[in-house]
C-alpha cells in the first residue's frame, strides 16, 4: 500500500511590502518575504507513486521550493533536496539519478495543480517562496498512518456532526485552541458552548467531500485536511486539524482552523 505524505514550511525574512516589479524579483531570486497572513492551500493533488519504482521499493523525500505568486497559482516548483533508498543494495549511480528524477516529476507535477489562498502582508496579496516536502513511503497493513490515527478521525468527524461530544474531549489537549473566521477560542471552550457566535458542529448530516493525512517524518505529529458541506445550507468549509502524539501512543487534537 503506497502513500504520499507532505508538509509545506514557509521562511521569511523581508520587512516591507513588494511592489509586483520586486515581486518578480522574488521570482528570479527565490529571495524570502514576510507576510502576516499564510498562503493557504484549497486545492492539493495528491502525488502519484511512480509504477516503475515499486520493483524496488524505492522511497523517496522530494522537497520542492515552490513559487506562490499574488493569485494563489503555483508559478514555479524547483527541486530542493532529494533523498530516498532501496532495499535493493545493488543500484548503481544511474539508477539512484532515474528514481530521483521519476520522484520529482511526480511531485512537481501534482503541486503545480495546486491552489492557494494567497500569502498577505497587512491585507494585501504578496507572493511568496514555500518550501513542501513530499515523503513517497512504502505502508503495510496497520503501519499506514490512516490506522494509526483512525480513532481521532472518527472523533473530529462526531464533532462536526455533534454526537458524543463529552466522550470527544479526553482526545483533546487542554491547551488546544480554535481558529474559526476572525475567531480565536479555547476547543474546549467552544464545546461547552461557550461562545454561541461559533458554529463548530455542522449536524448528523454533515458531509465529508474531501480528506486528507499528513504525517511529520518522526511520526510524533500529524495533519488532518477536510472540506465538508453543510446540508441544510449547502455551505462548505475547510479544515485543518493539528494533531499530537503522546508518550503513551495516544494522539490528541491540538489545534483546528475553520475556514469558509
Amino acid at each position: 500500500m503506497k502513500h504520499v505524505i507532505f508538509t509545506f514550511i514557509i521562511s521569511i525574512f523581508c520587512i516591507s511590502i513588494p511592489t509586483l516589479s520586486q515581486q518578480k524579483d522574488i521570482f528570479s531570486s527565490q529571495a524570502e518575504i514576510i507576510y502576516d497572513k499564510a498562503p493557504v492551500p484549497i486545492k492539493r493533488i495528491e502525488p502519484k507513486y511512480p509504477e516503475s519504482m515499486l520493483k524496488d521499493s524505492w522511497e523517496m523525500n522530494v522537497y520542492l521550493k515552490v513559487f506562490v505568486d499574488i493569485d494563489g497559482n503555483v508559478a514555479s516548483a524547483k527541486i530542493e533536496k532529494l533523498d530516498g533508498s532501496s532495499p535493493n543494495e545493488l543500484q548503481g549511480d544511474q539508477e539512484v539519478a532515474a528514481a530521483k528524477k521519476e520522484f520529482q516529476e511526480a511531485a512537481s507535477t501534482a503541486v503545480k495543480q495546486w491552489k492557494f489562498a494567497p500569502a498577505q502582508m497587512q491585507g494585501k496579496p504578496v507572493a511568496v517562496w514555500v518550501t513542501i516536502p513530499f515523503r513517497f513511503k512504502l505502508y503495510t497493513g496497520k503501519t499506514a498512518p490512516e490506522k494509526e490515527t483512525e480513532s481521532i478521525k472518527t472523533t473530529i468527524e462526531n464533532i462536526l456532526k455533534g454526537i458524543d461530544i463529552t466522550q470527544a474531549k479526553k482526545y483533546i489537549n487542554p491547551e488546544s485552541y480554535l481558529v474559526y473566521g476572525k475567531y480565536y477560542e479555547s476547543l474546549y471552550g467552544v464545546l461547552n458552548g461557550e461562545h454561541k457566535n461559533i458554529k463548530l458542529m455542522e449536524g448528523p448530516e454533515s458531509k465529508e467531500m474531501f480528506s486528507h493525512l499528513t504525517l511529520s517524518d518522526d511520526g510524533t505529529n500529524a495533519w488532518i485536511f477536510l472540506k465538508t458541506q453543510i446540508k441544510r445550507s449547502g455551505q462548505t468549509r475547510f479544515h485543518t486539524v493539528i494533531l499530537i502524539k503522546t508518550k503513551n501512543g495516544d494522539w490528541q487534537i491540538k489545534h483546528w482552523q475553520v475556514s469558509f
